[in-house]
């Protein structure tokens, strides 16, 4: 069962992976952006973290739903809106189950990239973090179809995560910020991709040696 213990776990793996590389995603959105984004997801993370330990938080989907809360409180502009709402989905979704599964998880993985297709009106190769999410997405429910637990299913979409980040560096932007210096960011990783793939590698790390079904 994905409990409180473990979103617990998962929420500060991440904020520890993003306050890391928070210098390297900031200057990956400085090529055509603001040059903030590094900060501020480890500024929302790091709230997130904080909010998860208080009192009334005691199941996984109060800990990712306040995650949600923490990005839609601390980070101005879309970013925090995009990926509160990816947390904010999959928080949802776990508190619809009694005993939230692994597939239950994926589940919520899938309802938050709806939810961030839909908020941020993109579609694939417009250099967003939507192409990192849609591949995890898409890897994780293929595992998860196959039985798999939790670890296994957070590689496989980890590794996606990082192969849909990368092809980034080759597109040109036609959604968010970049978009208006299209030119700029050519050879260069979406920052939010990349954002999205050291989270969920950051998971991946966090339960490598954990069964949970």
């Amino acid at each position: 069962m994905i409990d409180h213990r473990i979103s617990c776990r998962l929420v500060a793996s991440a904020a520890h992976r993003i306050s890391e590389q928070q210098d390297e995603l900031s200057r990956l959105d400085a090529v055509a952006g603001d040059g903030d984004h590094g900060v501020n997801m480890a500024i929302a993370l790091a709230e997130a973290v904080r909010r998860s330990e208080r009192p009334g938080h005691d199941t996984a989907a109060a800990v990712f739903r306040t995650t949600g809360k923490a990005f839609h409180d601390t980070v101005g502009g879309a970013a925090g809106a995009l990926f509160g709402a990816f947390f904010s989905a999959l928080g949802a979704r776990l508190d619809r189950a009694e005993a939230p599964d692994t597939a239950d998880f994926v589940d919520g993985v899938r309802l938050g990239l709806a939810r961030v297709v839909r908020l941020g009106r993109s579609a694939p190769r417009q250099k967003t973090m939507i192409d990192a999410l849609g591949p995890a997405a898409d890897s994780a429910s293929a595992v998860v179809a196959g039985g798999d637990a939790l670890g296994a299913v957070l590689r496989a979409a980890a590794s996606a995560a990082r192969e849909g980040a990368a092809s980034t560096a080759g597109m040109r932007p036609s959604a968010g910020r970049a978009r208006y210096a299209p030119d700029a960011s050519m050879g260069t990783v979406d920052p939010g991709a990349c954002t999205v793939a050291l989270i969920f590698e950051a998971w991946a790390d966090e339960l490598e040696d954990e069964v949970l079904t």
